[in-house]
Formats: structure tokens, C-alpha cells, sequence
């Protein structure tokens, strides 16, 4: 529960897994698993059904000289390589860039222990190292392909077209100040201004018009929409996704990491192949008060208010107010930022704009015409 800005994370580096598709991975990973265990484990080759109608199939290939090579020990070897490629792809995903070849040495364990009950339990079923091998193959194959797909050099964001009066795609009315540290790469919306000592990383989006304040970070990729404010030193790290209109108070920070260490367990310096970064998502209008402190992937709905100090570790409902540690709801607030007011018929009203809301659910939504 803590953010991460060594200078080994600073280079550019594959987006990790977030939580949502690293479940998504070991439930596939479950599933293939279990139907792999069943071709494995089955009492009699699986393919037995199907022998006659392989046999025509390779009477009709030898008699072209072009297939005549391909024979049984041909499809097999190759249809164990391809069973095992999923295994590679899978565990690579899940695991750290730099140890992608666990990915394949854990598909030639699996497939030794499946050969090894063939051969110790299994009578009818044939055990061979010419299946190890091609086992292993396969799970090489599959690793090698996700190490080679995080590994490759990201593309670089497009720069804007620079238009007549304007530097570098910047708007003349855009205000960097000169002790700022703003990345090349990065796209600042025309009429954005950026205050003394804020740095803004490699392919960080900033939409029109917002006010970046002192000592303000804002990581590598993340989107901020229109009319945003940073207070002086708000820490916002990647991969946050602040929608328009979102105002962070001074020092409040963003994170990023929900396991934080420095140092691996064997003591070696983490870099950013060694943890899966999460960002936190703000919608619409919402504020963030001074020092209040975020913890990612939570979601802060639409027009929602965190107050000063919080410490927030759930999900915030849209138009809520939360406060505490670890944050709670203490009511609901309106797009104006006022506490609503509960009239007799139930529905919840804004002092100062007079617009009336209905809870339901545990979820607020403006009441229609009004």
C-alpha cells in the first residue's frame, strides 16, 4: 500500500497485470490445468477413439510424396508441444519479467510428473522422454512469446502537431515554469499551467486547462482531464486515471503499490519487473482533500469528497463524503460540494443549487428535471 519511484522504475518498462486480469489468468490457468490433467491422467491414450479415422488420414498423406514424411511420432511430438504451450504463456504472465524461464522449467516438471504416473500407474498408457522434451518445448515456446511481447520497446506517445504560435505542440498560453520538470514526451492541454519544481513523467496526459502547483509529481502515463487542479506537492502515481474537473489538495498522494518493498526476498534492489503497479481511478468533479491518502485501485465516484486526512481503502460511491482511517461514509455531498439535506419525502437536497437527488441502493443519483 505504498508507491514506488526508484530510479530502476523510472526506465520504460511493460504495463503490469492489474488485479482484474491477473484473476482472469489463473482462472484460465485453473481450467487449463484441470482439462491437462485429464488428458494426462486418463487411463487409456486419449486419442484410442480416433485411431481408425488417423489411420486414413496418413494412408491418404503417404501417398503424396510432399506429406509422405508425416507420420504418427510427427503429429504427437507436435500436438505435445502445442498442449504445453499454454501452460508457458500463462505462468509468464503471472510472473515477474526477469524469471520468465520458471514459466519453462515448471512446464518440464509438469510434464515429468505426468510421464512418471504414466509409467508407475498407468499400464496402458506409454511414458517417454521424447514427450518430456516436447513438453518442455512447448512450455519454452509460451514463455518465450510473453517475455519477448513485455520486453520490446514501447512505442513512443505521438507528439502533437505544433500549430501556428505554438512550441513543441504547447500553446502559448501554456505556463511551465522554469524549475518544473516536464518529460518531452509528455502532452500538456493548452491553457495548463505548471508551477515551480512539479515534474511530469514520460507519456503523462494533462488536459486543457488545468493548474499543476508546486512540487506536484504526476507518474509515467497517468491521464488527467480537463480543468484538474493539483495543490502543491499532490503525489499522483501511474498507472491514476483522474477524469475532468478533479481537484487533488495539497499532499494528498495517489499509490500505486499494494505490496511495497525495496529490496526482494533474496535482498537484490526491486526494479520495476518485480511488482505489478495499480492506479487509483477518480471520477468527475470529485476533490481529494489535503493530505488525504488514497490507496490503489480504489475508485473515487463522481462528485464524491474525501476529506482532509482520510485514508481511503474501499471505493468511494459517487456524490459521497468519506473521513477517517481507513475512510467512511458520512453522508452525501452535492456537484456544488455542500452537504445535501434530507427533506421529509425522502429524496436529498443541495443548499445551494437546489437540485434534489435519490438514494438507492446505497447509490445516489440526481432525480430527473430536477
Amino acid at each position: 500500500m505504498g508507491t514506488r519511484t526508484a530510479a530502476a522504475d523510472q526506465q520504460s518498462s511493460p504495463p503490469n497485470l492489474n488485479p482484474n486480469a491477473r484473476h482472469g489468468i489463473l482462472v484460465l490457468l485453473t481450467l487449463y490445468l484441470a482439462a491437462l490433467g485429464c488428458i494426462g491422467f486418463w487411463p487409456t491414450p486419449v486419442d484410442r477413439p480416433l485411431s481408425g479415422f488417423l489411420d486414413d488420414v496418413f494412408s491418404a498423406l503417404h501417398e503424396n510424396p510432399l506429406t509422405a514424411g508425416i507420420n504418427y511420432g510427427v503429429v504427437e511430438g507436435t500436438a505435445n508441444v502445442i498442449l504445453f504451450i499454454p501452460l508457458g504463456l500463462f505462468l509468464a504472465l503471472l510472473l515477474p519479467v526477469r524469471r520468465w524461464w520458471l514459466a519453462a522449467l515448471a512446464g518440464l516438471f509438469t510434464s515429468v510428473a505426468i510421464e512418471a504416473v504414466q509409467y508407475l500407474l498407468l499400464s496402458q498408457r506409454q511414458a517417454s522422454l521424447r514427450d518430456v522434451t516436447n513438453n518442455a518445448l512447448g512450455a519454452l515456446l509460451g514463455a518465450l512469446v510473453i517475455r519477448l511481447a513485455r520486453t520490446r520497446p514501447p512505442a513512443r506517445n505521438p507528439q502533437p502537431k505544433p500549430s501556428p504560435g505554438t512550441t513543441n505542440g504547447r500553446s502559448d498560453m501554456t505556463t511551465v515554469a522554469d524549475s518544473a520538470d516536464v518529460a518531452e514526451t509528455a502532452s500538456i492541454g493548452e491553457g495548463t499551467r505548471i508551477w515551480h519544481l512539479s515534474q511530469i513523467r514520460e507519456g503523462a496526459v494533462l488536459g486543457r486547462n488545468c493548474n499543476i502547483g508546486r512540487g506536484a509529481y504526476v507518474g509515467p502515463g497517468v491521464q488527467i482531464g480537463a480543468n484538474c487542479k493539483l495543490q502543491n506537492y499532490a503525489l499522483v502515481y501511474e498507472p491514476a486515471r483522474l477524469a475532468d474537473g478533479v481537484f487533488v489538495g495539497p499532499a494528498a498522494v495517489l499509490t500505486n503499490d499494494l505490496h511495497p518493498r525495496a529490496i526482494t526476498p533474496d535482498g537484490t534492489l526491486k526494479g520495476s519487473d518485480d511488482w505489478v503497479a495499480v492506479g487509483v481511478t477518480i471520477g468527475e468533479g470529485a476533490s481529494i482533500g489535503a493530505r488525504a491518502v488514497c490507496i490503489a485501485p480504489v475508485c473515487i465516484g463522481e462528485w464524491a469528497t474525501v476529506a482532509a486526512g482520510a485514508v481511503v481503502t474501499k471505493d468511494v460511491p459517487a456524490f459521497a463524503v468519506v473521513a477517517g482511517v481507513p475512510a467512511r461514509q458520512m453522508g452525501w455531498v452535492g456537484e456544488a460540494g455542500h452537504p445535501l439535506k434530507q427533506d421529509d419525502g425522502g429524496s436529498w437536497l443541495c443548499p445551494v443549487t437546489g437540485r434534489r437527488y435519490v438514494e438507492s441502493n446505497g447509490q445516489l443519483q440526481p432525480e430527473k428535471n430536477s
